[in-house]
């Protein structure tokens, strides 16, 4: 025998003990299968771990900008009270400042913090806008030291909304100013 007859022989035995065509196929199929499995496997812990660190940095970014706003809203009150200007309706109550601003789509009357507002009684208002919502710019005085203050009162709609439950007091270079929730209201009480 020749080399050209045993190598002739050699590949027809290779070739009658092949493996059918579907065991091929589901070998082939389980590879396949297998590559997904690794690959997801691998990168699950990687993206649930960006997605943590991406919820941290925006909550904490969020918080950021939430204080930051808190302060510029009250240091533009503080600003408007700085600027006495022409008030619209001249009035001795919250009754008598509603009825003069009747285009209010609220109520300036406050219904919690009675006891510190009752320090003040009501001079004049005029209509305001305060982060683009309606809102009332009232002259008071304190009853006891006689300094005249500003009452804000505004909706807590658009930006206004993210100060719900707030209820604090803020020491800028020239005055104290005190913001709380009221019903739905955002009322900012500038000495």
């Amino acid at each position: 025998m020749n080399d050209l007859e045993l190598d002739k022989k050699i590949r027809d035995l290779f070739m009658s003990d092949r493996l059918p065509a579907d065991s091929v196929q589901r070998i082939l199929d389980q590879s396949q299968n297998d590559k997904k499995t690794v690959w997801w496997h691998y990168w699950a812990p990687v993206a649930a771990a960006a997605a943590i660190v991406m919820l941290f940095s925006f909550q904490m970014a969020r918080s950021v900008d939430e204080g930051e706003f808190y302060f510029d809203v009250a240091g533009e009150i503080a600003m408007r009270h700085n600027d006495y200007g022409k008030f619209d309706v001249k009035a001795a109550s919250f009754e008598g400042v509603q009825k003069g601003l009747k285009e209010l789509t609220f109520s300036v009357t406050p219904l919690v913090k009675q006891k510190l507002l009752s320090a003040y009684e009501v001079i004049g208002a005029r209509y305001c806008q305060l982060e683009g919502q309606q809102a009332a710019h009232m002259q008071v005085r304190n009853r006891g030291t006689g300094a005249l203050c500003t009452l804000y009162v505004a909706t807590m709609k658009g930006n206004l909304a993210s100060l719900k439950s707030k209820d604090d007091e803020l020491e800028l270079e020239a005055n104290k100013v005190h913001i709380w929730e009221d019903s739905g209201r955002l009322f900012a009480l500038v000495n």
